[in-house]
């Protein structure tokens, strides 16, 4: 969805997860008609269903994110395996981090895009992505040479998930 509303015109929900896991494809298995099994490094394994709205949309980043080994962004039940979205991620360096607003959110400018995104203190992985955010800040990083990857839910502009580009460490999700 690359909008703030749903197709039926009210705003698209807020992703609820309860699982938000970014992690690279371990396989990713399309049967026709039958929907498709994506299986990610971290071991977890999720089902797409065929036929739904945005079926067509995730299959094309799942393909290209196993095309070019990139991380991928999966909001869903992990232990039913149900898949809510899948995004895209991006390589990305900060320039700004605005104050807080009133509700508590950080409004994060990076290097390139044309748009501010949100980090939102009641979501879990909060802590540990504003601390990464603080560092890229910091860091001399640019637009030609990131040092974050970072998944953002479209409908939203917010900030779902950020992970050190070539680390080990997991993401902040």
């Amino acid at each position: 969805m690359n909008s703030s509303h749903a197709s039926d015109g009210n705003p698209a929900p807020r992703l609820r997860g309860p699982d938000f896991i970014l992690e690279k494809i371990s396989s990713w298995v399309e049967r026709p008609s039958a929907g498709g099994e994506l299986v990610l490094r971290d071991g977890s394994s999720w089902r797409l269903e065929s036929g739904t709205e945005l079926y067509d949309v995730m299959r094309d980043s799942i393909a290209a994110a196993d095309r070019t080994k990139s991380e991928l962004f999966v909001s869903g039940d992990k232990s039913r395996g149900n898949v809510e979205i899948v995004l895209d991620t991006q390589r990305l360096a900060v320039q700004q981090i605005r104050s807080k607003q009133p509700d508590g959110t950080y409004v994060v400018l990076f290097r390139g895009p044309p748009s501010a995104y949100y980090l939102r203190p009641d979501r879990p992985w909060f802590s540990q992505a504003l601390s990464l955010l603080e560092r890229s800040a910091s860091s001399g990083a640019s637009f030609n040479s990131p040092d974050l990857i970072v998944a953002i839910d479209p409908a939203h502009y917010e900030i779902v998930a950020v992970k050190p580009i070539d680390s080990g460490k997991p993401a902040a999700r």
